[in-house]
C-alpha cells in the first residue's frame, strides 16, 4: 500500500471518529434541551396561583423553586457548553473532510500519472520490439 493510501485512509478513520464525536455531543445537547424543557413545565405547574400558604409552606415552595432554578441554570450553562462543543466538533468534520479531499484529489493525480507513465512504458516497449523485429527481418534479407 502506498504512503499517499495510508494517509487517505487514516484522514477517513479521524473523519469518521470526528463524526462520531460530533453526533455524541449533538445528541447530549437533544438530551439536555428536553430536560431543560421538563425543567420549565415543572416551574409551571409548581406556581402557588393564589394558593394560601402557611410559613413553613412557603419556605418549602421557595427551597424548592430555588433549586430548581439552581438546576435549570446548571443544564442551561452545561447546554451551551455542550453547544461550543458541537461547534468545535463540526469545524474539525469540515476541516477533516477539506483534508480528505486534497488527499483523494492527490490520489487520483497518482494514479492518473502513473497510469500514463504504465501507457508510455508500453509503447516504449512496443517501439523496440517493433525496431527489433524490422532489423531481424532485414537480417534475413
Amino acid at each position: 500500500m502506498l504512503h499517499s493510501e495510508q494517509r487517505l485512509q487514516a484522514g477517513r478513520r479521524r473523519l469518521a471518529q470526528q463524526r462520531q464525536r460530533l453526533a455524541a455531543v449533538q445528541q447530549e445537547c437533544r438530551r439536555l434541551q428536553g430536560e431543560i424543557g421538563v425543567q420549565q413545565q415543572l416551574a409551571r405547574a409548581g406556581n402557588l396561583n393564589g394558593a394560601a400558604l402557611d410559613r413553613q409552606q412557603l419556605f418549602g415552595w421557595l427551597r424548592k423553586n430555588a433549586a430548581d432554578r439552581r438546576r435549570s441554570q446548571a443544564l442551561r450553562l452545561e447546554l451551551r457548553r455542550q453547544q461550543e462543543l458541537g461547534k468545535e466538533c463540526a469545524e474539525q468534520v469540515s476541516a477533516q473532510h477539506a483534508q480528505c479531499r486534497h488527499l483523494e484529489g492527490r490520489a487520483e493525480r497518482y494514479q492518473t500519472l502513473l497510469a500514463d507513465e504504465q501507457k508510455k512504458a508500453r509503447l516504449r516497449q512496443l517501439e523496440i520490439e517493433e525496431c527489433e523485429i524490422e532489423e531481424r527481418l532485414s537480417w534475413s534479407k
